[in-house]
């Protein structure tokens, strides 16, 4: 399974770099947004399959990932070509923090409640 991850997102990341290729009008800085999107959500979602998770927070990790990963794919696909005062920017990198934080808690509840 958590090759077909790898796999899927790989294919993503190519298919748009060549979609960024070949559209003049997709932006360059939406483009790599796009990528980095794409890189970071398959890395979460390879590192839940893999990773040594109560079956419960993977289940639910793995609903909540992908809604999150279109969220973020729009914000970078509709954001401005500047880096300044870009309030797409600012909502991607909490969505991450969002998700980063539900994995490390997913990760650590089994060592929490092993200590109690």
């Amino acid at each position: 399974m958590s090759k077909i991850i790898i796999y899927l997102g790989s294919l993503l990341v190519v298919v748009n770099t060549i979609i960024g290729l070949l559209i003049s009008k997709y932006l360059l800085f939406n483009w790599l947004s796009v990528d980095v999107v794409l890189i970071i959500n398959t890395t979460l979602i390879f590192k839940l399959s893999s990773g040594n998770i109560s079956n419960g927070y993977k289940i639910s990790l793995s609903f909540i990932y992908p809604v999150l990963c279109i969220a973020s794919l729009i914000l970078a696909i509709l954001s401005p070509n500047e880096f300044n005062d870009n309030y797409y920017v600012i909502a991607f990198i909490l969505i991450l923090l969002i998700e980063i934080s539900l994995y490390i808690i997913a990760k650590n509840l089994k060592l929490i409640n092993n200590i109690k």
